[in-house]
């Protein structure tokens, strides 16, 4: 099996060819960690420098990054949020390339950057998350054209709509297809990723993955399928010899997936260290708005 690594902003890990690339880069992570927002000239520095940085580390492999994939809570404690939303199920709410289609403006800055770096590292590609449908596909295509957007074009599959249409998505110019464990299995089981029954080894998930990969492979065998998320030993050996093309894992979890030393992952509490920076940011606004309710 082919591994390809998940970043977060991590320094980028010395692996030679063990890995075929960057899967993705959650570039929520990067603005989290700097809490602040796409909007912000601090943001737009930091995205910029981050990506080259990795482009120029991986010189001659794929490096994907993923567009910002914020809930409203995260969006609503860093600065220079653009829109603040209060919304009860915001799990299920305006989030990944839906948020980015509502307030085009702010997506477009991100697209922006992108493209331009796009044009001085012919390794860069884009992944779209969250996405459910070929007209919001087709939207961000035009967005990319008229930013002279020159690197591939890949999208997430997360929700179980784009497997049920992937005929139609097929017919689309994307080369890659990035199966994202969690929100796919938490959607197709009506589960929590805390709960009990959240079973990213459950037969449906895995009919899924394995059908994907058939029949991109029959109609399109020019299309990467990947699989990325939090992945368990046991999850790992089960898809082996279904045909992904590359297992994509986080920067924290190569070593336990890899069997690789932590030596050469220095930055292994990074995203930990930024959710619990997020929480509590969250946390102080939802204590401040009671104060103000009382």
């Amino acid at each position: 099996m082919n591994y390809m690594i998940a970043l977060n902003g991590e320094k980028p890990p010395v692996l030679g060819d063990f890995v075929k690339g960057v899967g993705m880069i959650r570039s929520e992570y990067l603005l989290r960690n700097i809490e602040s927002y796409i909007t912000t000239e601090n943001a737009k520095k930091y995205v910029e420098e981050y990506v080259a940085k990795v482009c120029e580390f991986y010189k001659g492999k794929p490096v994907w990054y993923r567009t910002s994939e914020l809930v409203a809570p995260e969006v609503n404690v860093l600065q220079g949020a653009d829109v603040v939303l209060e919304e009860k199920h915001y799990v299920l709410g305006t989030r990944g390339v839906r948020r980015g289609l509502k307030y085009k403006e702010t997506f477009n800055k991100e697209l922006q950057i992108i493209s331009i770096l796009s044009q001085k590292y012919n390794n860069l590609n884009i992944l779209l998350p969250y996405i459910k449908d070929v007209d919001e596909l087709d939207e961000i295509l035009y967005m990319l054209k008229k930013n002279n957007f020159a690197g591939k074009c890949g999208i997430m599959l997360e929700i179980p709509s784009v497997f049920i249409m992937l005929e139609e998505f097929l017919k689309r110019k994307i080369n890659n297809i990035t199966i994202g464990i969690n929100d796919l299995t938490m959607l197709t089981l009506g589960t929590f990723r805390d709960s009990e029954y959240h079973e990213p080894c459950h037969p449906a998930i895995i009919k899924i993955i394995r059908d994907t990969v058939d029949n991109v492979k029959k109609y399109r065998s020019d299309i990467e399928v990947n699989v990325a998320g939090y992945i368990s030993e046991t999850f790992a050996e089960m898809i082996k010899g279904i045909g992904t093309d590359n297992l994509v894992v986080h920067y924290k979890d190569m070593p336990k997936i890899c069997n690789l030393s932590e030596d050469l992952f220095p930055d292994m509490d990074f995203v930990s260290g930024v959710k619990k920076l997020t929480k509590s940011r969250i946390k102080e606004r939802e204590e401040k708005h009671a104060m103000y309710n009382e």
